[in-house]
This record gives C-alpha cells, sequence and structure tokens, in this order.
C-alpha cells in the first residue's frame, strides 16, 4: 500500500507540474506580446526571451524531479496515516475487550443511540444487533437511561440500581460514565456514554436465602423439635422405666427426626435452585429418557404404595431441551411423588411427554380450573410457538383440588390438607421446588385439576433446536 500511495502522490505532482508549466507558458506569451504591442521591444528579441525563458523553465522542471515534490507531502501523509492506524489499533484493542467482558457493556452517542454493545449486554437484553436503536427501546429501565442522560449533560459519572423484571427477577447495578474522542470539545470531539451493568442477582438471592432459610427452618422445625424436646424429657422422667412407652416415644422421635431432614434437605435443595434461577442451563437433556429414568427409580416406592403408572409419549419427534439432567429428575420426581401421595388410594398417574400443548383434563377438550402459565403464554413471552414447546404431564385421578387453592399450590409450606401432609411425611416444598426448576429453564409450570376428576401438573420447555 504504501509503494502505490508513493507513486499516486509522484503521479499527482507530476499533473501539478505540467499544469503550472503550462500556466508560465501561457503568461509569458502574453507578457511578450503586450511588449511586442506595445513598441517596447523587436519581435526577434521578444521571442528570443521567451524561447530562453521556457528552456530556463524546462530545466529547472528536469531537474527538480517528481519525487523531490512528492517527498514532503507523502512524509506529512505518511505520518497522519501512523497515527490513524495507532488510533484504529487502540479502538481495535477497546473493542476486543469490550467484547471479552462477561458484564453488558453499551456504548451510547450523544443522542441515546447505541454504537456499540457487547454479546454479555445482547443476552442481557434478549436481541442481537441492537446497534442503532435507541437506548430506551434496547432496555427498558427509565431510571438508566434517565441516568445516562444526565451523564451526557453534565459530564458526571452515574451509578444506579434497578431491577429487570421477566420470568426470573435479577437485580443490577448501572455505572454510566462519559467518554470523549477526537479534538477539543465544542470543536469536533464527539462525547458518549458507557453503560457497564453487573449483575447483582447472585448476591441478592443469598442474602434472600440466607434470610428465608433461617425464617423457614425456624418456623418448620420448631414444632417437630419441641415434639423431640418432649419425648426425651418424658424418657428421662415418667416413662424411664417403661419398655411400652420408650418404644413407643423412640419411633414417633424417628419419624420426626426424618421429617426434620427431609425438610432441611428440601429447604437446601430449593435454597440451591434459588440461587442460580437468573442462570439459565446450557446441557442437552432428553425429556422422555429423563422421565423414563424417574419411573425405574421411583419403582419401589410405587410398588409400596399400590401406585400404577402409565409412561406416555404424544410424539415420534425428538424431546430434547437444553436443561440440567439433576433439576429436570428432581422436578419429575416431585410430581410423581406428590401424585403417588395425592392421587387416590391406590393412585393412578400418567405420565406424558410430548410436544405443543399438553392434554387437556378431559377427553372433551372442556377444561378444568387452571393456575400458572399456559403454553400459548409460555410462547408468547419466549419468542416462538407453541409447536415449539416441549411438556411434561403429570396426572393422577384423585379428588381434585379447589379452584382457590390453586394459584398457592407453589408457595413455601402451603398446604391444602395438613393433617394429610404431615401424615404422608410431604415438607410443603415439592411444587415450589419445581415452578423454580422451570423458571429457571425459562419455562412454564401450570396446573389443572377438577373436583372428583383429578389433577394434571404440566411443565413446559422449549426444544433444543430453539436453544442452540
Amino acid at each position: 500500500m504504501q509503494e502505490n500511495l508513493a507513486t499516486l502522490i509522484r503521479n499527482t505532482a507530476a499533473r501539478v507540474r505540467a499544469r503550472d508549466f503550462a500556466w508560465a507558458v501561457g503568461i509569458s506569451a502574453g507578457v511578450g506580446v503586450a511588449i511586442f504591442v506595445a513598441g517596447l521591444g523587436d519581435w526577434r528579441l521578444v521571442t528570443l526571451a521567451w524561447i530562453s525563458f521556457l528552456a530556463l523553465l524546462a530545466i529547472r522542471y528536469r531537474l527538480a524531479s517528481g519525487a523531490v515534490w512528492a517527498t514532503p507531502v507523502q512524509r506529512i501523509v505518511e505520518t497522519e496515516l501512523s497515527a490513524q492506524e495507532a488510533e484504529l489499533a487502540n479502538l481495535r484493542m477497546a473493542r476486543d475487550v469490550a467484547e471479552a467482558l462477561p458484564e453488558p457493556l453499551f456504548i451510547l452517542d450523544a443522542a441515546g443511540v447505541v454504537e456499540h454493545a457487547n454479546p454479555a449486554a445482547e443476552k442481557l437484553v434478549g436481541a442481537k444487533e441492537i446497534t442503532g436503536r435507541h437506548f430506551a427501546a434496547v432496555l427498558r429501565t427509565p431510571n438508566v437511561y434517565e441516568a445516562a442522560e444526565t451523564v451526557l449533560a453534565t459530564n458526571d459519572p452515574v451509578t444506579v440500581e434497578f431491577t429487570m423484571m421477566g420470568a426470573v427477577e435479577r437485580s443490577c447495578r448501572a455505572y454510566v460514565a462519559p467518554i470523549e474522542s477526537g479534538a477539543e470539545l465544542g470543536s469536533g470531539r464527539r462525547q458518549r456514554a458507557l453503560v457497564f451493568i453487573r449483575d447483582l442477582t447472585s448476591e441478592r438471592r443469598v442474602e434472600q436465602m440466607r434470610a428465608d432459610f433461617i425464617a423457614s427452618a425456624s418456623h418448620e422445625l420448631r414444632t417437630p423439635l419441641a415434639s423431640v424436646v418432649g419425648f426425651i424429657e418424658t424418657l428421662r422422667g415418667p416413662a424411664k422405666d417403661d419398655p411400652e412407652a420408650r418404644e413407643k416415644f423412640l419411633s414417633i422421635m424417628q419419624s420426626q427426626a426424618e421429617r426434620m431432614q427431609r425438610l432441611v434437605s428440601d429447604l437446601m435443595s430449593l435454597s440451591r435452585i434459588e440461587l442460580n434461577e437468573h442462570v439459565p442451563p446450557k446441557d442437552i437433556v432428553d425429556l422422555g429418557d429423563v422421565a423414563q429414568d424417574v419411573i425405574e427409580s421411583l419403582s419401589p416406592l410405587f410398588e409400596q404404595a399400590g401406585a400404577i403408572v402409565d409412561y406416555i409419549k404424544d410424539t415420534d419427534d425428538a424431546t430434547k431441551i437444553v436443561g440440567d439432567h439433576d433439576e429436570i429428575f428432581q422436578a419429575i420426581q416431585n410430581l410423581l411423588d406428590n401424585a403417588v401421595k395425592y392421587g387416590g388410594d391406590p393412585a393412578m398417574i400418567k405420565l406424558r411427554v410430548g410436544r405443543g400443548a399438553a392434554p387437556p383434563l378431559t377427553d372433551n377438550g372442556d377444561p378444568g380450573h387452571r393456575a400458572g402459565d399456559a403454553a400459548a403464554q409460555v410462547a408468547a413471552r419466549t419468542g416462538g410457538r407453541v409447536e415449539d414447546l416441549i411438556y411434561v404431564q403429570i396426572r393422577d385421578f384423585g379428588p381434585g383440588i379447589e379452584r382457590a387453592d390453586l394459584p398457592r399450590l407453589t408457595e413455601r409450606f402451603y398446604r391444602v390438607n395438613i393433617e394429610r401432609s404431615l401424615k404422608s411425611g410431604g415438607t410443603g416444598l415439592g411444587l415450589a421446588i419445581v415452578k423454580h426448576i422451570v423458571n429457571r429453564h425459562q419455562g412454564g409450570f401450570q396446573i389443572e385439576s377438577r373436583l372428583a376428576g383429578g389433577t394434571a401438573f404440566n411443565c413446559y420447555f422449549l426444544v433444543a433446536a430453539r436453544n442452540t
């Protein structure tokens, strides 16, 4: 490129010299004619002087080569190009650094239009090619855009915290700072705003998890602990020498201790899922295969309870989703365990895996009372089609659930029948765990029930092809 540039400059200089020579010929000829017309000299003398002038001028141009003419210009151009190359290298390095950052970063121009957004920023807003769009339309959080406007107006950095709503609530902090480039401000310098966002969801969840765990544990463990302490006092006192009472109380104490163990295990599991709920899984799992694995692992429980489980795959297509195998396994296991406990005596259970919308409770399509996310709502929220969803449905044929209870079933420790739940060993956390697992997978969870007609629990997930 340097050789081409040098040749271009020499050729340009040659054309300039040729044009200057032509002007000199014309002007000197005009001067000679004027001298002759004015009678100030003989035409022969004037012609001789003009020819001598042109000869000397030609010799001057010949001695001063094009390279001599082009060298100063070339030096100036090369200096400018070197400066531009250095600036471009710095810009490329800055862009590479921005691209590699795991945290979202936006660069806005003076009008609030996005000039650059790194991949983490695109992932945050769930959109591609956001460059050229107004920041207020990209990140729909007014307080962050107002902070950017303030920074552009005052040239002072601003920090603001905000919450992003969605299937999973996310807590974030935005650092907005001015950046400038070019000449002095007011004579060509372009002012921009840098918006750097840090996800504080994990920190907030740890704080909330600690508070919830303490509150839940202190509330739910109080009764069994009091019971165990009471029985210990009785065994050390009035029933000290009563073998029959000792066996009875020890059996009750073991039952209460097992209940506390299950409760702590479920609380820890729920806390762990909530902590990572805002981080989508990345593995590929087959929902149909996981469902079959759960049925096989719970077969001793089904035999003991006399439950009958019928597995149906409603599609010949692949049922692969982007998900966490262990969490999907746990969700299906919780739903099957729930169906065994509350699905009748003995329980009749249907586990179905398919694509699209899960079948309703009745064959005529008449739905029961519903709570949660329908297939159409999940598809609309994820920007896809109902046909792109894969469902797992666990249905029992038990007494059903009252309509007023349906929306509260996924709350912590909510029980429709407290006495039956405690008798069956339930902790009141099973459906809450399922709900949070489905949320982490960016899916939907729906409960449908009819009194005396059974209950269906539907979990919707996006087909893997849409996530990869």
